[in-house]
């Protein structure tokens, strides 16, 4: 695979002429989303997203993995990331899009560890280590849910309570992967929303 991503760089390299953008989006929006290689392609055109419009960031599932969902989220990834793009690139609203059909709804327990036990991780070990109690727990941390819409709440909300983060506001969607449509899961009506 690397080798055909390297010599598709070097054909797409002499036939492009990239314009260059500025590293500001220029919509001022960030996109939180799933990692799902489906979205790849898809959720840009069904958003209507050119280069430069959005910063996308991706997780798992489009969630913050437990236990990054209590507390502040000191430690999260995503909470950072957002920090940097609304304090440092101009970004003035959010949206989180989960999918349909996504890997992480109904993750199970023992499909997970024995993936791990085949890869050469130690999931017994890693419960033990760090406290996350069972099967079940090592799955919580991998962010896995059984609604998707319930999740987009839940990661709205997250950003939304974040003391990190401006109250900025924080819609929340679901893609269907097959057609592309968009279905409306939570729009942020809260008062005094700066943007």
């Amino acid at each position: 695979m690397l080798d055909e991503v390297l010599e598709h760089n070097r054909r797409f390299v002499e036939e492009h002429r990239l314009t260059p953008l500025s590293h500001l989006p220029r919509r001022r929006t960030a996109v939180v989303t799933c990692m799902d290689c489906r979205l790849v392609g898809l959720l840009e055109q069904a958003l209507g997203l050119e280069r430069g419009d959005v910063v996308e960031l991706r997780t798992a599932g489009a969630t913050v993995a437990v236990p990054g969902r209590a507390g502040e989220g000191v430690n999260s990834d995503l909470v950072r990331s957002l920090a940097g793009a609304i304090y440092l690139l101009g970004v003035r609203q959010v949206l989180v899009v989960g999918h349909t059909n996504c890997g992480l709804a109904h993750v199970d327990p023992v499909a997970l560890t024995g993936a791990m036990q085949a890869l050469g991780v130690d999931p017994q070990g890693l419960i033990e280590r760090y406290g996350l109690g069972d099967q079940a727990g090592l799955v919580r941390w991998l962010g896995a849910f059984s609604q998707v819409e319930e999740n987009v709440r839940e990661v709205v909300d997250f950003i939304r309570n974040s003391p990190f983060l401006p109250k900025l506001p924080v819609h929340g969607l679901v893609i269907d992967v097959v057609s592309g449509r968009l279905e409306l899961v939570d729009r942020d009506r809260r008062p005094g929303l700066a943007g």
